[in-house]
């Protein structure tokens, strides 16, 4: 009786498991028939691409891209999908786990190489990040110029590689290859990979492009053999056979919002030289003529460092070898006499005065180096409140004396509209002014909920007089209802700018078209005009303080340089992007993107 009642029990404990693991299986077509459920992701802490913080909480470039694929299957389809991390000590824990594992919902995330011998026990998804490794040695060894070099010489160092990773393949099909009899020191992480060749002039191996480059800039003693980099398929995600979840994950990594998830993430985790490296190598460049260009700018880098350090150390030597020598001529004069000894003590009196006084000449320089900065911010505020109140005086004066245009003749007319203009363009300057000195200030007001429609066409309506002045047609196509977060007054004069601009570069009889859409949880603003379009050297300097292009004005108009300068700075600060198409003879079109509410 107690053995058939054990049975019993097992039997209804195997079936309420076997149930709860039939739950979690969820496959992506059942999970868009609910409408929600869970993802299991299994993970390695990997710097810069997922880490745990101090807090206990994840952190990295791969975490903030699986975080935004949750809230691009909320924001796009309404799903709730629930993250569930898992962390595991090596790479082949999580290979192994999800290739073996029975359920659906299970993804395996370690900036994982995409090889033909994988493909065949796991699917991939499309590549997020460039796989590019390279093969580093300690600074101190020899640097290979030719692969007959490498076997003759590290057939006496030692690899450090992770069992079963590509790192791992390319050094046993280096060692196939070119008959090299190398050892093979194992061990358990690839972060631990760079500090072990640091560590050990004689040892080498495999690493990643932006552990790479991190080491670099952090002064590691590391240097790369430039004729063995591997260019892979890319990093990527695993899932196991039975699973459909890489299709919403691909549909993911080819949307904007991973696009610009992606590459603040770069700069954030990475840094922006990392950032910038990536962006040229994916738009083909020659990725060996770039490493080499980054190479040698920290190489440059850290001998100025060093130059400085060591012409610190000759300063340092020269006061200690001054000292001695002072002290020396002293001991000697207070060794012989009682009356060198009290004139030593009265020289080093007047020493220490002398010191005092400079201490205090250095104290006087310092109050007057703030009070010159105090000096500087009242004169922005004086441009602020008085320099502006006389300026609009002018304006309104001259306009006033133009309500009487019957009783003036042609000339004096003509003398005060060039009164009234030129006292609106200095108006102007000092708005430029004052803007690009709030900007640099960092006096960002609280950002708020902005309809987009409203102030592009209040800014079209105050341009239609200077458009019709020069028979150009301003042409909007503005959808209603695009909400933004940001500050009415940036994006005011964010358009003002670029419309003013339009209109200010295109000839007589042309048109300006100014476009609004929201789309993919983007809004876009095109604004394009008709004019003489821009150089390349003209579109590096545009986004320049003070910078005049070569470009001129169709109607004489005047430019202080800053317009566009201060676009850019307020595109930053909103968090949007700005971009510009521009081809000689074929005019301009600026795009403005922002995230939607």
């Amino acid at each position: 009786m107690i053995k058939s009642t054990t049975i019993i029990w097992v039997i209804i404990a195997l079936f309420f498991i076997s149930f709860s693991s039939l739950g979690s299986n969820l496959s992506w077509g059942q999970f868009q028939e609910k409408g929600k459920g869970e993802l299991h992701v299994f993970y390695r802490n990997t710097e810069s691409f997922i880490t745990i913080s101090d807090n206990g909480t994840l952190k990295g470039l791969e975490y903030e891209m699986l975080m935004g694929f949750k809230y691009y299957l909320l924001n796009t389809y309404g799903y709730d999908l629930q993250l569930n991390w898992t962390r595991r000590q090596a790479f082949r824990d999580i290979y192994e786990y999800v290739r073996d594992s029975a359920a659906s919902n299970v993804v395996g995330l370690d900036i994982i190489s995409k090889i033909p011998e994988r493909e065949v026990e796991v699917t991939f998804s499309k590549p997020f990040f460039p796989d590019i490794q390279v093969l580093i040695t300690h600074q101190d060894a020899p640097t290979i110029e030719s692969l007959r070099e490498f076997s003759q010489t590290f057939d006496q160092y030692t690899a450090v590689t992770v069992k079963g990773t590509t790192y791992d393949l390319y050094l046993q099909k280096l060692k196939q290859l070119y008959r090299v009899n190398f050892e093979t020191n194992y061990i358990r992480s690839s972060n631990d990979i760079i500090k072990s060749i640091a560590a050990n002039p004689m040892q080498f191996g495999y690493v990643d492009l932006p552990n790479y480059i991190l080491a670099l800039n952090k002064n590691r003693p590391i240097k790369r053999q430039n004729l063995l980099s591997k260019k892979g398929f890319g990093y990527c995600l695993i899932f196991n056979k039975s699973s459909d979840w890489y299709i919403p994950f691909n549909e993911y990594l080819t949307s904007q919002e991973f696009e610009l998830l992606k590459t603040k993430g770069i700069q954030k985790y990475l840094g922006y030289d990392v950032n910038q490296l990536i962006s040229h190598i994916a738009e083909g460049g020659n990725e060996e003529i770039i490493l080499l260009q980054k190479e040698k700018s920290l190489i440059n880098e850290e001998l100025y460092q060093r130059e400085k350090e060591a012409q610190n150390q000759d300063h340092i030597q020269n006061i200690l070898l001054i000292s001695i020598i002072l002290i020396l001529t002293i001991a000697y004069f207070l060794y012989n006499s009682n009356r060198v000894k009290s004139k030593a003590n009265e020289i080093l009196t007047k020493h220490r005065q002398m010191i005092e006084q400079q201490n205090v000449l250095l104290s006087r320089r310092n109050e007057e180096l703030v009070s010159h900065d105090e000096e500087k911010n009242n004169f922005i505020h004086i441009l602020s409140h008085d320099l502006r109140a006389p300026i609009n005086n002018i304006t309104a004066l001259a306009n006033i004396l133009k309500m009487d245009a019957d009783t003036l003749n042609e000339e004096q007319s003509r003398m005060i509209t060039h009164i009234a203009t030129e006292s609106s363009r200095l108006n102007k300057m000092v708005t430029r002014i004052l803007d690009i000195e709030k900007i640099e200030s960092k006096t960002s007001e609280q950002f708020e909920k902005i309809e987009l429609s409203t102030i592009l066409n209040r800014v079209v309506e105050n341009y239609l007089t200077q458009a019709s002045a020069k028979e150009i047609e301003l042409i909007t196509e503005i959808q209603p209802q695009v909400h933004v977060l940001g500050d009415e007054q940036y994006l005011f004069h964010v358009f003002e700018n670029l419309i003013s601009n339009g209109i200010k570069f295109s000839p007589h009889g042309k048109k300006v078209f100014v476009t609004l859409t929201g789309q993919n949880h983007i809004a876009i603003v095109n604004i394009s005009d008709q004019g003489p379009g821009m150089s390349d050297e003209d579109q590096r300097n545009m986004f320049k303080k003070f910078q005049v292009l070569t470009a001129k004005a169709t109607a004489g108009e005047r430019s202080t340089g800053l317009g566009l300068s201060i676009v850019n700075k307020y595109i930053g600060l909103l968090g949007g992007e700005l971009e510009c198409q521009s081809q000689p003879g074929q005019g301009t079109t600026f795009i403005v993107k922002l995230s939607l509410v």
